[in-house]
């Protein structure tokens, strides 16, 4: 049985009538489509809401109820968006709407662990350790060291697992400075963008996963068979553009740079990921604009 994931990130819902919309495209193309018998697992890296409002987290549930009803597996994670006003003020009773919309009776708590047909989807809160005044104002986010211990144990107990098993690791912020941001935009990455304790994951997951998604910077990018795969032996290193909104996907070159010359497609973008029984994997794009 093939495992398909379908991921998508940074929704925005309650920033403008256009992203719901788009939105609402979304689901119903995800509802609507023959998936040949093996519907995907729906991957959310964070950012559901703009403000993290309590009606706007009503109303982005609402708009992906369809997905619920119709049994898809739908996996969402909180971005700095869902904590706070436009990203910036992260205030932790925010998380709460979140859950009570998207777990409810779940007790959910970080890492997220789901087996699914064999394989292990482990999802993190990048907002979590996101405590104190200063902090609360700021875009970044941060593990803490307990979930990313936490994180490592349960990679640990996976290391035997047989090759066909796969490990699907996600997130929101991305773990690592893009190679291609000048040194200016690598400044604010650092002062109030990033994830402060990226560099400490990538080191700990390293040759333990076998994908890693995320979100968060807005730029749909597959960073595979780069320096940055190579270097933390992660086959596959992927991120998700805003899905409610237009972007573009161009090629990346072995250094990980996105070549701007170079478009691959261009739209409301997802991406669908396929694990066949023997472990093999592929992955492509979808235009939700053009569906």
């Amino acid at each position: 049985m093939t495992t398909r994931i379908l991921h998508i990130s940074d929704l925005h819902v309650g920033k403008t009538e256009a992203e719901e919309w788009n939105l609402e495209r979304i689901v119903k193309y995800i509802v609507k489509r023959d998936w040949e018998g093996s519907k995907p697992v729906v991957l959310i890296t964070g950012d559901i809401v703009d403000d993290g409002k309590e009606q706007q987290f009503v109303l982005a549930r609402k708009l992906l109820d369809d997905l619920y009803t119709n049994n898809f597996i739908v996996l969402p994670i909180p971005g700095n968006h869902d904590y706070g006003r436009n990203g910036n003020h992260a205030m932790e009773k925010r998380f709460k709407y979140f859950k009570n919309e998207f777990y409810r009776m779940e007790n959910v708590s970080y890492p997220h662990i789901k087996e699914i047909n064999g394989h292990y989807f482990i999802g993190l809160n990048s907002m979590k350790a996101e405590t104190g005044f200063f902090e609360g104002l700021l875009a970044d986010g941060e593990l803490g060291g307990r979930q990313i211990h936490d994180t490592l144990g349960v990679l640990k107990k996976l290391d035997d697992r047989p090759p066909e098993q796969k490990v699907i690791l996600h997130l929101h912020h991305h773990p690592f400075l893009f190679p291609d941001e000048d040194t200016l935009t690598s400044i604010g990455e650092i002062v109030g963008h990033r994830l402060e304790d990226g560099e400490d994951l990538m080191h700990k997951i390293s040759g333990r996963v076998d994908f890693l998604l995320f979100g968060h910077e807005h730029r749909h990018l597959n960073f595979s068979s780069t320096k940055l795969s190579k270097k933390y032996r992660i086959p596959y290193i992927m991120s998700s553009g805003k899905s409610t909104e237009s972007c573009v996907e161009y090629a990346v070159n072995e250094e990980g740079e996105a070549d701007e010359n170079t478009k691959l497609k261009e739209g409301l973008l997802g991406r669908v990921i396929e694990i066949k029984n023997n472990g093999t994997c592929t992955v492509d794009t979808i235009e939700f604009s053009n569906a």
